[in-house]
């Protein structure tokens, strides 16, 4: 029997869950600065976040494999998500431990969410859902960037606060379309306990040796990429820029993902490359992103340079779930896909957000970016490298 096409409301889940993502992650760095945090500070509370999430995302991984509730999982971790971002904003000024504890909530529910969603896609396509991951994808990158700049506007005349309002409109309107979408079967029924499960999986994962080295690869990348996402916009700032030059470099990166996004399959057969080879170029322009903030001296340099979230992120995101689904048994690929994020993403920016706010404090913002650009050029020398190893010894059983 042939299996419904979920396109639509696939489309209709990542332009929400974006959209959400855009309003109550991307401006935690300027609702930091609003409280007086100094660069360093900021890259404190962002590494305990990164702590919080790099622990969650293995978790939500097993949940996605082993049992079918992905649509109850989005659901309570995005209200749990939303409720941090109220807590922040109406509790966080004046109350660091407050502030903590509601920037890591976030990064364990909405910031995971985006990882597991991807998750949740590669399910649903090893199972025979026809599914454009890039194409959906795209819908979330034009949510976020209308977001961006009605949202930046909207927070440099009344404030942060009334995102509150609007984001628990997003969530009824996400409870909606997430019940026209179907929970992944289990991959397996299995009768071992959690813990022996995550092992036998970590065991499997651990014996490929393209993910370790594209999971090494995409280590030293994201410590480029972290500091770009929690320092960009203090950048800006600092240029003399407000809220709303914040919310138009957002709504720039985010528009310029979506050629990439909706092309990434038509773009990799044309090319003839593989994901592995197109991860690696995305680092080249990571590391081309980060000279070009650290060489920014003008507001419209930070604006500009969003453009090349085009070649970097917008290429990255889809080549990345490619390369799972062609790398990992399908039994694994949700935990593979997360256990990618905790370490790949997730710890690189507990260590990243440190070493870039230390970095900032010590150096300057701008030397900083020119500095962590060299760690995404190396690591796109990894991938390159992983992207050559042979076939046969990728697949791990």
């Amino acid at each position: 029997m042939e299996k419904r096409p979920l396109n639509l409301p696939f489309l209709g889940l990542q332009a929400l869950l974006i959209l959400i993502d855009c309003i109550a992650v991307a401006y935690v760095s300027p609702i930091l600065v609003s409280f007086g945090y100094s660069p360093m500070r900021i890259g404190r509370v962002m590494t305990l976040a990164a702590l919080a999430a790099t622990l969650a995302r293995p978790v939500w991984g097993y949940l996605n494999d082993h049992f079918a509730c992905a649509r109850q999982v989005t659901l309570l971790a995005t209200a749990a998500g939303i409720s941090c971002y109220c807590l922040l904003v109406f509790g966080g000024d004046a109350r660091p431990a407050v502030t903590a504890v509601a920037v890591m909530g976030l990064n364990v529910t909405i910031v995971c969410m985006m990882n597991f969603v991807d998750a949740w896609a590669l399910r649903l396509i090893s199972e025979g859902y026809v599914l454009n991951y890039g194409a959906t994808r795209a819908g979330g990158s034009l949510s976020f960037a209308l977001g961006a700049m009605v949202f930046g506007w909207a927070a440099a005349r009344w404030g942060f606060r009334p995102g509150s309002v609007i984001l628990w409109v997003l969530f009824i309107l996400l409870a909606i379309v997430i019940l026209h979408l179907p929970n992944p079967a289990p991959a397996s029924a299995s009768s071992v306990g959690f813990f022996t499960a995550l092992h036998h999986d970590a065991a499997a994962l651990a014996g490929n040796r393209a993910y370790r080295l594209m999971l090494l690869a995409s280590f030293l990348c994201m410590l480029a990429s972290c500091a770009i996402d929690s320092f960009h916009s203090v950048l800006i700032l600092a240029l003399g820029g407000t809220e709303r030059h914040v919310g138009a470099a957002l709504f720039v990166q985010a528009i310029c993902e979506l050629p990439v996004m909706i092309g990434y399959t038509r773009l990799r057969d044309r090319l003839c490359a593989s994901p592995a080879v197109l991860m690696s170029a995305a680092m080249v322009f990571y590391g081309l992103r980060a000279l070009t903030l650290g060489f920014a001296h003008s507001l419209w340099v930070p604006l500009a340079a969003s453009s090349l979230q085009a070649l970097s992120f917008a290429l990255f995101t889809p080549a990345c779930v490619d390369f799972i689904l062609r790398t990992v048994s399908p039994q694994r690929l949700s935990t593979a896909h997360l256990v990618f994020q905790a370490l790949g993403s997730g710890l690189a920016a507990m260590v990243g957000n440190t070493l870039s706010g230390a970095v900032a404090d010590a150096v300057g913002i701008h030397r900083m970016f020119s500095l962590m650009s060299l760690l995404a050029f190396l690591g796109s020398a990894f991938a390159w490298k992983a992207a050559h190893i042979p076939k046969e010894r990728r697949v791990s059983e």
